[in-house]
């Protein structure tokens, strides 16, 4: 096998290559990566023995291309960014299809499209879906991308909302070939695929800043770490409200970019191998706040969202965030850790390439915010946390090389920065939602982070207590009980310590396959209320039995939200139609459905409600604009109190804990107790009516009457 020499070259800024410059590199040498294909600003030149017989004639083609288009050679690369982005191309794929659907009942779900997806020799695959729109809720029946590498049998699942928050793009999917396959629930809406392009990853090369002669980074699993690409950097985990991340400013995400933990080995030639779709979270941009100022003053304070096909967040997964402080002064023994994604060469196993890596140096100086340490980096440690060996506490993010094999330091931005104190304390998008005070007696369940807390009835603010599970559909406030019960996609049903936000789980509701959108409680009964929003059908839900039994036939409305007022028996809930959001009641024995009045203009996604049962107030949440609403009562219109600082879409509850005096004697609950309460129960009784359940054993007998004849007889 023929000997090859390899030189990395960096094209300097706004540098284009003419065509004689092309052919000074190409003869005799061979550009691995033209300007057009290249990896960020570098390319990767291997000359052969058979065509350059000696190192001096190699070192004049290195001179003749830096003195023609600029490049510095890889030995004078000094104090740069400590990123590589994974290589790639992107291929044009031009799928778009007509209108998808399926006929029949919601509860039917099929494939209605399926689309092979491949790369001849791509490593993995990314998947752009601009100009893709799903149908249908996408909290309930609405249809779904399932995205299934037909390499190791990773399966990633996108809904409109999920693909809208993963900027239309998947994750990174191992392999060369990917089955695309929309699923659509019978009689939603039409879909359209949209497949817009491909990216393919290719083979990468390494730049090293090693401190010495030798790289002695070990293999590390840190749970908190995360590798970022595209930018093909490091990202951490932190002690703040929802436990998002940092990384260095240089490090600029865009559309599609991802969080990737758990990350395996590379190819034997260092190709990456990407973790499945569950241990990926996409990057909120919105949430983004950096500095690329340089050494000292470079950093980046950015959120991602849950996972779309597990619906956790990366900390609810991985358990672990790093807690922070400000970098003391380097003193004598002190030693810095870093660990990250960084690329690797020979003679390091190419396997090493960009997996997780950890090494500890010498802690050099603090200047000003400059924090030095001789601890190897590579590219891809940028964004790496610095982490003060001693405390275990991380003092700052790695942010640039300039470790040779003589000696030097890398550097790093000190967590006491300025800017990024800034950041921290005045969070963005994903990373405000829930970083308010808990107070009050209005909750809410289920924003971006999964978090259920507090919202303000006087400024509308979210305050965060626990988070206690994913893909939460309903709230609902048991006085009786004072404690919450909630309700996810899955049916799966728990109670909530209003106090300290633990989720108990009481089990999975039976009796419909589909997704229940709201949940209301009935304080005297026990009972629930639910909407499964594909149809619009209203069901009552016995907490001790878990069975739901439909009431009346399906009213074919859009429900959001419902909420039970415990004094007048009134199950009110919100209805998303064209004309915008409205509030209507439903008869909770027949079914049947009565608008009351439009919320008001720009309210036209609201997927929560409750009522303050004292004062009859309403509440819900504006999805479009993330604001806390007042809704009236008797005529629907709403009122917006503020800004909840949360991330809401199309999956959340909301209930209030009010204080209230249960009378199960009143069974009418028109306030009184009085004869008319024993005349509504017998008539119930006398039809078998699921009211009359009074002991809540799914069964409507004699022992519902002796035990109301007791309640009514107890006075309240």
């Amino acid at each position: 096998m023929e000997s090859t020499y390899t030189l990395l070259l960096r094209f300097q800024a706004n540098k284009r290559l003419s065509f004689r410059t092309v052919w000074y590199i190409q003869h005799p040498a061979r550009v691995i990566g033209s300007p057009e294909t290249r990896v960020g600003n570098w390319c990767r030149v291997e000359i052969h023995r058979s065509e350059v017989r000696d190192r001096k004639k190699i070192m004049e083609i290195r001179e003749i291309a830096i003195a023609a288009i600029g490049i510095l050679p890889l030995t004078a690369m000094g104090s740069e960014p400590n990123n590589s982005p994974a290589p790639q191309h992107v291929i044009a794929w031009g799928l778009r299809t007509g209108e998808l659907r399926l006929e029949g009942r919601p509860e039917d779900a099929a494939v209605v499209r399926s689309e092979a997806v491949r790369v001849p020799g791509a490593l993995w695959l990314k998947i752009s879906f601009a100009g893709t729109a799903l149908g249908g809720d996408p909290a309930a029946e609405g249809a779904q991308i399932r995205i299934t590498s037909l390499q190791d049998g990773g399966v990633q699942m996108l809904n409109g909302e999920s693909l809208a928050l993963a900027g239309f793009s998947s994750v990174y999917m191992n392999g060369e070939e990917c089955l695309v396959e929309v699923i659509a629930h019978g009689g939603i809406a039409a879909s359209v695929l949209s497949i817009a392009e491909v990216t393919a990853g290719e083979d990468p090369w390494a730049q090293r800043t090693i401190c010495g002669t030798t790289d002695d980074r070990q293999l590390s699993s840190d749970p908190r770490n995360a590798r970022m690409l595209s930018v093909g950097c490091t990202a951490w985990m932190i002690n703040d409200t929802n436990h998002e991340f940092l990384t260095a400013g240089h490090c600029t995400p865009a559309a599609g970019s991802v969080m990737q933990f758990n990350v395996p080995l590379s190819t034997s030639s260092g190709g990456l191998v990407n973790p499945p779709p569950q241990d990926q979270y996409s990057v909120d941009l919105a949430s983004s706040q950096l500095s690329n100022n340089g050494i000292g003053n470079d950093w980046q304070y950015i959120g991602a969202v849950a996972n779309s096909t597990t619906g956790r967040t990366a900390f609810q997964t991985q358990g672990s965030a790093y807690g922070t402080g400000s970098a003391p002064a380097a003193t004598a023994g002190n030693s810095i850790r870093i660990t990250g994604y960084g690329v690797v060469s020979s003679p390091v196993s190419l396997t090493r390439n960009q997996v997780q890596q950890t090494h500890v140096g010498g802690y050099t100086a603090l200047l000003g915010t400059n924090v030095r340490y001789a601890t190897d980096t590579t590219g891809g440690n940028s964004g790496s946390p610095v982490v003060l060996e001693a405390t275990g506490m991380a003092i700052g993010i790695h942010t640039h090389a300039g470790c040779t094999s003589t000696g030097g330091y890398n550097n790093g931005t000190a967590f006491q920065n300025a800017g990024l104190q800034g950041a921290l304390a005045a969070p963005r998008s994903i990373c405000k939602s829930g970083a308010g005070t808990p107070s009050g007696n209005l909750f809410v369940i289920g924003d971006g982070a999964n978090n259920f807390g507090t919202l303000s009835t006087t400024s509308g603010a979210f305050a965060r207590i626990s988070s206690p599970g994913v893909f939460y559909q309903g709230l609902a406030y048991n006085a009786s009980a004072d404690m919450f019960y909630a309700i996810n996609t899955g049916r799966l049903l728990q109670e909530i310590n209003p106090t300290t936000g633990e989720a108990t789980n009481i089990g999975v509701v039976t009796g419909t396959t589909l997704t229940f959108n709201s949940l209301a409680c009935d304080p005297v009964s026990g009972l629930l209320y639910a909407v499964t929003a594909a149809n619009g059908q209203l069901w009552v839900i016995n907490p001790l039995t878990l069975i739901a039994t439909a009431v009346g036939p399906a009213i074919s409305r859009q429900i959001g939200g419902s909420e039970f007022d415990p004094y007048t028996g009134t199950l009110y809930a919100l209805e998303d139609a064209a004309t915008g959001t409205r509030l209507i009641t439903i008869d909770t024995t027949t079914g049947a459905s009565v608008v009351i009045g439009n919320l008001g203009a720009g309210v036209t996604d609201c997927n929560g409600l409750a009522i303050d049962a004292a004062t009859t107030t309403l509440y819900t949440i504006n999805a479009t604009t993330d604001a806390l609403l007042r809704v009236n009562a008797t005529t629907g219109a709403a009122t917006t109190i503020g800004s909840t600082g949360g991330v809401f879409g199309s999956q959340y509850g909301m209930a209030y804990r009010y204080p209230w005096s249960p009378c199960p004697g009143d069974f009418n609950r028109d306030g009184s107790l009085d004869f008319t309460d024993y005349l509504d129960f017998v008539a119930a009784l006398a039809v078998s009516g699921v009211e009359a359940d009074f002991n809540h054993d799914s069964i409507v007998d004699m022992f519902d009457y002796l035990d109301f004849v007791a309640a009514f007889s107890s006075g309240c």
